[in-house]
């Protein structure tokens, strides 16, 4: 499997948030919901802003701020490829 397999689809962008939903679709069979592209200011130094692509997760019963990921990506290079396609789609969608 390699990264021309993915096909990405974005399907909502809220302006205000810098917020992209994106949806994935894998070998044109399986179609993964729910991936956020974000457009943030880092916490830690340097303070710049740059996006963050998350994948689908849900929030754990009774837990506040505790998420689980519904996707989990074990082909660590797999994953930062999807992550550059996804940030690419999206600065393409905004025209960023």
């Amino acid at each position: 499997m390699n990264i021309d397999d993915f096909k990405i689809n974005i399907k909502k962008y809220d302006p205000l948030k810098n917020v992209a939903i994106c949806y994935v679709t894998v070998c044109d069979l399986i179609e993964i919901r729910g991936f956020q592209a974000r457009y943030t200011e880092l916490k830690n130094p340097p303070n710049k802003a740059q996006w963050i692509v998350s994948p689908p997760s849900v929030r754990a019963r009774l837990k506040a701020n505790k998420y689980f990921w519904i996707v989990n990506i074990l082909d660590r290079s797999l994953w930062h490829q999807l992550q550059e396609k996804i940030m690419n789609e999206v600065k393409i969608y905004i025209n960023f």
